[in-house]
């Protein structure tokens, strides 16, 4: 390249506690082709491996593991059987309001850093690194673990963003929890959609 740019390149993107899909596999690919592409070209390319290992599914995914030991989870999670491990923790979520009741508390500890919870959340997602970088190697990527890069990352930056926006006063409080009304995001008869940004437990929204 004349000019040698450094390019990022976000891609595979697969969810921790899940078993890759046929969408995830087709990104791995044709994101590893442009990588190699840019390479060769002469760019610097950082690989970014962007995957889902926060939020809501881990409450859930902590609690069943605590009801199942984490001994038994352990032999779950290293036979890579992910999806029923997953299915499980899924089934008593709908099933079980005081499961579904500790899965939200539980995601409040572990956004606010409860070592114990932290502990239990690191088993989930080592396993699911190994898995997926067992899938890596089959494939023939580029992609390594120095390359993930989890939403987990962001959460200590969290707060920062809340302060901010109630500092422009963008924050709205709707039915106890924290909210933004962005312009021109409404429903299809015309009224505003909130993006809950902090909910009413003190846990942080999606958004």
């Amino acid at each position: 390249a004349e000019r040698p740019e450094v390019i990022t390149v976000d891609y595979s993107a697969p969810n921790a506690a899940k078993e890759m899909h046929v969408g995830h596999l087709r990104s791995t690919i044709i994101g590893d082709a442009v990588v190699r592409l840019l390479e060769w070209i002469g760019h610097r390319v950082i690989r970014q491996n962007h995957i889902g290992e926060w939020g809501t599914p881990f409450g859930m995914l902590i609690e069943h593991l605590i009801d199942v030991g984490e001994a038994e989870a352990a032999h779950e999670l290293a036979i890579g059987d992910l999806n029923a491990f997953y299915r499980a923790a899924r089934q008593k979520f709908d099933a079980d309001e005081a499961f579904k009741d500790r899965s939200r508390r539980r995601v409040v500890l572990l956004q606010s850093g409860d070592p114990a919870t932290s502990r239990l959340w690191e088993i989930l997602v080592s396993a699911s690194k190994r898995y997926f970088l067992a899938v890596y190697a089959r494939l023939g990527v580029l992609l390594t673990e120095e390359d993930f890069f989890g939403e987990s990352f962001y959460n200590d930056q969290l707060q920062s963003v809340v302060d901010e926006l109630d500092e422009r006063g963008l924050l709205v409080v709707s039915k106890g929890a924290r909210c933004v009304f962005p312009a021109g995001y409404i429903n299809r008869q015309g009224q505003p959609i909130a993006l809950i940004v902090l909910k009413l437990d003190g846990g942080f929204g999606y958004a």
